[in-house]
């Protein structure tokens, strides 16, 4: 009977230790020829983003407010779909990306072209928040609450990882930039699931929203400067043409032809309202930024007002060291006007789709821009399009010129926060209009004369330099 108990016993043991090395996180090695950005060209998070909320911020409420969502989701169907996305492995953005294309499945042997694709965008978005996590090595939430992950994961491993910014976040966010543009007539179902991939980490634990924030834009950042890889266009075009035969579709046809841009309210939750468990956390961090209008902060940002393009010119002429005139820049001036044309849509799009009164209306009172608050109150504040236009402006020149991508970066950032200063939007807005962005450039790099463009001012920038 000893004998029995003991080989019961050296069994369980064996079974546990099965299961603990299955949730263990697969330790990758990313060659060359699987990433789009290598770590030297990576554009640095821990620069042209803001340091993470601490507990004693003002910003940590809203942190606070969306972890506790979190937890309220885990058991619903919300909830399962994170637990079962939370391994760090492609396999499970292979099963995502193929779920919104109508693909039994995407790997190496049915789909080479899609699954190089996706292998290339996955990690290129995944080593994104690199500069960002090693800088600020921030406590993840449940470390913090001392509790476990939800989701059956690496615990002991994320202990010891930055929280601030989700690489999960920006893995996904980044794979659904780079799909959506292969095939734009699902851009708004894949960027749905890449949003929510983020999400994920909210209600598993393992971030705070403003790691999962910061995780969309370094994907985005990261998205601009990989279409600086030699193969990356190639690699977009070998997959287009593996799924339209797949899908039955002649070898001509065009998925962009019939395709709009892309629509905010299918792809990001609707806008806090006063009722919203999350307007609080909306309501704190807009008396934070409030505190800096008085100071050289305020005064920027009400100088970021500004939307015209002459204006643009100029503050991100100096950022990336030349002079931008309609007369000896011509090419990099028709690509900022056709951002602002497309920006200018797709945020007046959403705010069609709702009304959200803005900040300085709803507290009763005054903004640092005055002569604006008349006529902007029959205007919605949910999205931002300032931040549209300021992180889509910065992601297509941050391709132009990636000398200075982290400055453009931060130009595009610091112009969507400037109107949580000003009083013209809550923050959540402007975190909308952002992605809203991101999801605009993307749809834009599907089209052949917008790619031309991007290429024509990336010489005349080069020349300019010489000059």
């Amino acid at each position: 009977m000893k004998t029995y108990s003991k080989i019961l016993l050296l069994l369980l043991a064996c079974l546990l230790s099965v299961n603990v090395s299955a949730r263990k996180k697969p330790r990758q090695v990313v060659s060359a020829d699987t990433i789009y950005v290598k770590p030297f060209e990576m554009p640095n998070a821990g620069y042209y983003l803001p340091a993470p909320p601490d507990t004693a911020s003002m910003d940590f409420v809203d942190d606070m407010i969306q972890w506790q969502w979190g937890k309220s989701q885990r058991n619903t169907p919300r909830g399962r779909q994170a637990d079962l996305e939370s391994p760090w492995m492609p396999y499970i953005m292979e099963s995502v990306m193929s779920q919104c294309l109508g693909l039994d499945t995407i790997c190496k042997e049915k789909t080479p072209a899609l699954a190089r694709l996706l292998l290339r965008a996955y990690n290129t978005g995944n080593k994104s928040t690199a500069a960002a996590k090693t800088l600020y090595m921030r406590t993840r939430p449940f470390v913090q609450m001392g509790e476990d992950t939800w989701a059956e994961y690496d615990t002991d491993f994320l202990r010891t990882n930055g929280s601030y910014p989700s690489g999960h976040t920006s893995l996904g966010w980044g794979t659904a930039l780079v799909f959506a543009e292969m095939w734009p007539e699902l851009q708004d179902t894949i960027m749905r699931r890449g949003f929510q991939f983020g999400e994920n980490r909210i209600i598993t634990g393992a971030h705070y929203q403003s790691d999962v924030t910061a995780g969309y834009l370094c994907a985005s950042a990261a998205f601009a400067r990989a279409h600086l890889h030699p193969e990356f266009d190639q690699d977009i075009e070998a997959a287009r043409a593996e799924y339209k035969r797949l899908k039955g579709l002649p070898a001509d046809y065009d998925p962009t032809a019939s395709t709009g841009l892309p629509q905010g309210y299918k792809i990001l939750n609707a806008p806090v309202d006063t009722t919203s468990y999350r307007y609080e956390g909306d309501l704190f961090r807009f008396w934070k930024a409030k505190q800096q209008r008085y100071g050289y902060r305020g005064k920027v940002a009400a100088q970021n007002d500004n939307l015209t393009i002459d204006y643009l010119m100029k503050i991100y002429g100096k950022a990336i060291g030349i002079t931008i005139s309609r007369e000896s820049t011509p090419h990099i001036v028709a690509l900022m006007e056709l951002v602002d044309k497309q920006s200018d849509k797709s945020a007046r799009d959403l705010k069609n789709q709702y009304f959200r009164k803005r900040p300085y209306v709803q507290l009763g009172e005054g903004t640092a821009v005055p002569q604006w608050e008349k006529s902007s109150r029959k205007s919605s504040s949910y999205a931002s399009h300032h931040a549209n236009l300021g992180w889509s402006m910065s992601m297509v020149l941050a391709e132009v010129a990636p000398e200075n991508q982290d400055e453009v970066l931060r130009i595009g950032f610091n112009y969507g926060y400037d109107r949580v200063i000003v009083g013209y939007h809550w923050p959540s807005d402007v975190e909308a209009g952002r992605l809203l962005g991101a999801a605009l450039v993307a749809r834009m790099h599907a089209d052949a004369n917008f790619k031309q463009l991007i290429k024509q001012a990336r010489a005349e920038y080069l020349e300019a330099l010489t000059k």
